[in-house]
């Protein structure tokens, strides 16, 4: 289900959750009207105005930490876009004409670039591609061969560059791969519910009272749900193009790749 949401338009995503809203403000009103009428006459059966606090805090604190977790994955992505397009510039630099000058070694990490973006950020970096492991192997092979006639320090260094282009597409791979939590997320609207069924049931007396408080709550959850779902992709918003720019030259001197905002 969460797919089938991610696949859709901005516009259409926020219509869906407005149609949650509207139908769980329907639930919650009639419910408040259902309960107002079974309870006509019955002190006993009024709630304490302080008991929807309970359902609230619940909601409120499992709401809290699958923000945390979602964000926590954003930030991870980000970082390994960061760390990756800095480790390809700086690896881009040390086999061009002012380093080694491996004309081919740097065609094949132009190469091991495109078939990133093309192969691995279109399937949302949850998978590894086939052909960006050929790339990469490649890339090593031209390294193994150059190393055998640098000085140790600067072969060791270019080592320890090639490790960094490996570990951040091993930290992209990871971050992609990991769950989006379908079922945090139907707890999350599951609890969202009840939370408005409680402010209902403390309102059954007072129904003009809580036909305000149930809308004024479904506008805030909505708020919130709108301000997830825009980081349920971690990778939104980075600028893939940055994975080409520094290794054709364009883009050389921005390795920390400002172009995620």
């Amino acid at each position: 289900m969460l797919n089938f949401f991610m696949a859709q338009t901005a516009a259409v995503q926020f219509f869906m959750l407005l149609g949650h809203s509207l139908l769980v403000l329907a639930a919650s009103i009639g419910c408040m009207h259902w309960l107002g009428s079974r309870t006509r006459g019955r002190k006993d059966m009024l709630p304490v105005p302080s008991y929807f606090g309970s359902v609230t805090t619940v909601f409120a604190l499992f709401l809290a930490f699958h923000a945390s977790t979602i964000w926590t994955r954003q930030h991870a992505a980000e970082a390994a876009f960061h760390d990756a397009v800095s480790a390809i510039s700086r690896l881009d630099f040390l086999l061009g004409k002012e380093g080694l000058g491996l004309d081919n070694a740097r065609k094949h990490l132009l190469r091991y670039s495109e078939a990133v973006v093309r192969e691995e950020w279109a399937t949302g970096n949850t998978k590894a591609s086939p052909q960006v492991d050929q790339e990469l192997d490649q890339l090593r092979q031209e390294l193994i061969r150059a190393s055998e006639r640098v000085p140790t320090a600067f072969g060791n260094h270019l080592w320890h560059v090639f490790d960094d282009v490996v570990k951040a597409r091993s930290a992209r791979l990871w971050t992609g791969q990991q769950n989006r939590s379908e079922r945090s997320w139907a707890l999350v609207l599951f609890l969202g519910f009840l939370s408005h069924i409680a402010i209902a049931f403390v309102h059954i007396d007072r129904p003009s009272a809580g036909r305000l408080a149930i809308t004024l709550f479904a506008c805030a959850t909505t708020a919130c749900y709108w301000q997830l779902t825009r980081s349920i992709d971690p990778f939104a918003g980075l600028d893939t193009s940055y994975y080409l720019q520094v290794v054709s030259g364009s883009g050389s001197g921005s390795g920390s790749g400002s172009g995620s905002e």
